[in-house]
């Protein structure tokens, strides 16, 4: 009996995108601490978990537009101009109380520019990516040409929370030591959210449906309008939170840092299983996804291997990833023609 179930759980894992991230990742952590001896220091994981906050943040985004609509690549020019703006609110108003206040005026901009996209999107029934790319050259025409926003040092109440960290170790080693900042919390926090909400709400089904098959959704009784603009807009919110994390970790606001960061995050959700067309993919793809291209940019540097051989495999990795997602579609589209015309035939 015990056979049968674990035979029946390997199978069922077999079947899932993530397993296969996991293994690639449990296969490159222990190759790299064969090489450095390093990579399960303490140090270097805590390391790992903060580079990583940010891109999950970021994933989680990229991965509601995947599932609900299709790309959404705005969402890091998004983030730079609502951090600018929170930044600015705090130099202007001279404000130095509880920091989410700093988050909720991030949020605020981030929400316009998100329905923004949402509006388009789900009235016109425009392609996300095309959307999404023209949003982005305005929100970057209004951040570099309007504003003219270049780097900033961040007010001292927004460097004070940045500093603040929720552990600090130290490797007994090396002496290296490292701190995971408070905005992990954040990042966990709104995994934990969109996890419930996707999974025990009507409107979280909702959102995979229309992203299934938005006719079937329709005759369910989904507002598909209601619930692209809905993810737009949230998306948005969340991207703004992203810009001002990123913010603090860093002590400072450089514009420049925020463009180029979609691809890869991108790269990391549909390596995590989410696929092109929409309606298929997890959360915890989103997470395995982002954990591996974060070793992949963070830990190889630890067995000697230079920058640009770092971009070559991050490069493979996004044309595999993608290739699996295609090659899924089309044995979906496959499938769904072999059983229409078993159906026929019958």
């Amino acid at each position: 009996m015990m056979n049968t179930l674990s035979s029946k759980t390997l199978k069922k894992l077999a079947t899932r995108p993530e397993f296969y991230v996991f293994i690639i990742i449990l296969l490159l952590s222990l190759f790299i601490q064969a090489k450095s001896g390093l990579f399960f220091s303490n140090n270097n994981i805590v390391d790992l978990l903060q580079s990583m906050t940010v891109p999950l943040i970021y994933a989680i985004c990229a991965y509601l537009g995947f599932i609900s609509t299709g790309p959404d690549v705005s969402f890091p020019l998004i983030a730079a101009l609502s951090g600018y703006l929170a930044t600015q609110f705090v130099f202007v108003t001279g404000f130095d109380g509880p920091i989410f206040v700093v988050f909720l005026v991030a949020i605020f901009f981030g929400l316009i520019m998100g329905a923004i996209n949402g509006f388009i999107i789900a009235n016109y029934n425009f392609p996300s990516l095309i959307v999404t790319l023209g949003t982005t050259s305005i929100f970057s025409g209004i951040l570099l040409g309007v504003f003219e926003a270049g780097r900033i040092k961040l007010p001292e109440s927004m460097i004070a929370f940045g500093n603040k960290s929720l552990f600090e170790v130290t490797n007994a080693g090396t002496g290296l030591g490292s701190s995971l900042p408070m905005t992990f919390l954040i990042a966990v926090s709104l995994y934990i959210l969109t996890y419930l909400f996707l999974n025990f709400t009507m409107a979280g089904r909702g959102v995979f449906a229309v992203g299934g098959d938005e006719t079937s959704a329709e005759r369910a009784g989904f507002n598909v309008k209601r619930i692209r603009f809905g993810v737009f807009t949230v998306n948005g919110g969340i991207a703004a939170i992203a810009g001002v994390c990123y913010s603090i970790e860093s002590t400072y606001f450089l514009p420049t840092e925020f463009a180029g960061k979609e691809m890869i995050v991108i790269a990391a959700v549909i390596l995590g299983g989410t696929r092109l067309l929409g309606g298929v993919g997890t959360l915890t793809g989103c997470v395995l996804g982002t954990l591996l291209l974060t070793i992949v940019t963070n830990s190889l540097i630890l067995i000697g291997v230079p920058i640009y051989w770092q971009k070559f495999i991050i490069g493979a990795i996004i044309i595999v990833g993608t290739a699996i997602s295609v090659i899924q579609i089309s044995d979906l589209k496959g499938f769904r023609r072999n059983k229409r015309r078993k159906v026929g035939v019958a």
